[in-house]
């Protein structure tokens, strides 16, 4: 089981101060079953200790009470597919937008220092479950990122960043296969799980037998459902563009037996799929000025802005053939997302921010509009960012459903999520370990991220 990371322990002291009563309120538990309203919530030492019907609720006399008559209880949710989160100046925004936990794709070298330098801060802050640094190949992707390239050299990165901490090991696009393999298995032996992309080497039906937990961004997933897997695999992709190219194509081909024995290879694994739609709908809008200009840089510092450009690369440069076939691989992958969620394999919400389109806290939201229209229902989509998420990081005891006993990570909605998956957006409070963030500290949050990213 995966510990749980907080980061602030010194504010989760502070919210034990006084209970909170959420009374009259519609609870979406986002354990499956249908909403129950003109319920009451009583929250005391951080945790839930009863939901029942208000008429029967009774609540400590000293409880702060909240009247959610109207309005929506669910979960609060989790970003597992993050990055920055070990920036502070991420925290505000991903606390105003809901966000209570992120699964951070590439964490710090030593995550135990990090923890230490910051379990002080008394502010308010999401719990955070680190990766370690981004493992590739001889010739990485981006120079920030640890180049293995032997056997032996996989078998030391998985011992040092358990050391140092990491939660889990993070994998990358041009890792060799003999690398690949004894990370594997030295994740294996050490006792923590390895996640990623599925590199250029193996196959993803490979990868899965290999224990590899969840999957991003459904790469080497539309090639291995390809009936041209072998021609399409036999020379790996130079660039970010290449790549895609080649998943198109690779789902122009797309063969619905393959795939299925493919999904069923999952589900028997227990390999999750975190497909960061936001990412993939990124390029194929790679010529919509929008981007460029998108509200929600002015919660981004002067100094990160460069990152989220789309004319930078590895973006920038795209050819209108490109942002054409770019376009079909979204309408495509929304497709084949929707089968393999059929097909009973498990889907987790990410929204990939710090990308063009892709911000801290607000974009996923966006992640989970789009896996309802890539054919989840609105309670499935809620539960790739709940239930889902804390079933697989091993919390599913403490966190992901509203139920008695189980942290008080919370978000108290305006609008029915249930009837339009867009309404997670409408957010009137958000309780964090049973403290109470109201709406108008919500707007403070963000105004404060906004004051200090122009400065």
């Amino acid at each position: 089981m995966q510990k749980s990371l907080f980061v602030v322990p010194l504010f989760a002291s502070l919210v034990l101060a006084q209970p909170l009563v959420i009374s009259r309120v519609t609870v979406i538990d986002a354990t499956g079953k249908p909403a129950q309203p003109d319920m009451t919530v009583v929250i005391e030492h951080g945790r839930i200790v009863s939901i029942s019907p208000w008429k029967q609720a009774k609540g400590p006399e000293n409880a702060q009470v909240v009247d959610g008559a109207g309005k929506f209880l669910i979960p609060g949710l989790w970003d597992m597919h993050g990055h920055g989160a070990a920036e502070t100046w991420t925290h505000g925004l991903l606390l105003a937008n809901g966000v209570v936990g992120v699964r951070d794709m590439f964490g710090p070298e030593d995550a135990n220092g990090w923890r230490a330098k910051h379990s002080a801060d008394q502010r308010p802050a999401p719990t955070i479950f680190f990766g370690s640094p981004i493992l590739d190949g001889p010739e990485p992707v981006l120079p920030t990122f640890i180049s293995v390239a032997t056997e032996a050299q996989g078998r030391e990165v998985v011992d040092r960043y358990k050391e140092h901490g990491s939660d889990f090991i993070k994998v990358y696009s041009r890792m060799p296969r003999e690398a690949y393999f004894a990370i594997a298995d030295e994740a294996h032996k050490r006792g923590i799980s390895f996640v990623g992309h599925v590199p250029y080497s193996v196959t993803a039906a490979e990868a899965s037998d290999a224990g590899q937990k969840s999957m991003e961004h459904l790469m080497g997933v539309e090639v291995a459902c390809s009936n041209r897997e072998k021609a399409l695999t036999a020379e790996a992709p130079r660039t970010y563009f290449a790549m895609l190219r080649r998943d198109e194509l690779a789902l122009q081909t797309y063969d619905d037996a393959t795939a299925q024995a493919l999904f069923a290879r999952f589900v028997k694994n227990g390999t999750w799929q975190c497909p960061t739609l936001t990412i993939i709908r990124m390029n194929a809008k790679l010529n919509d000025a929008k981007l460029w200009t998108d509200d929600r840089f002015k919660y981004v510092p002067k100094s990160e802005r460069a990152d989220f450009d789309p004319r930078n690369p590895p973006y920038g440069g795209a050819t209108k053939e490109d942002l054409a076939a770019f376009q079909v691989k979204f309408r495509k992958d929304l497709k084949l997302l929707g089968r393999m969620h059929r097909a009973g394999v498990g889907i987790l919400a990410g929204s990939d921010s710090f990308n063009p389109d892709c911000f801290p806290g607000f974009s996923l939201h966006d992640e989970l509009a789009l896996l309802v229209e890539a054919g989840l229902s609105p309670m499935a989509a809620l539960q790739a960012a709940t239930s889902n998420a804390a079933r697989f990081m091993g919390q599913l005891d403490r966190r992901g459903t509203i139920e008695t006993g189980k942290i008080a990570d919370l978000i108290l909605l305006d609008k029915d999520p249930l009837a339009d998956i867009h309404n997670t957006r409408a957010i009137q409070a958000v309780v964090l370990s049973g403290k109470l963030m109201k709406r108008a500290a919500l707007d403070a949050m963000l105004a404060e991220a906004e004051a200090a990213a122009n400065k």
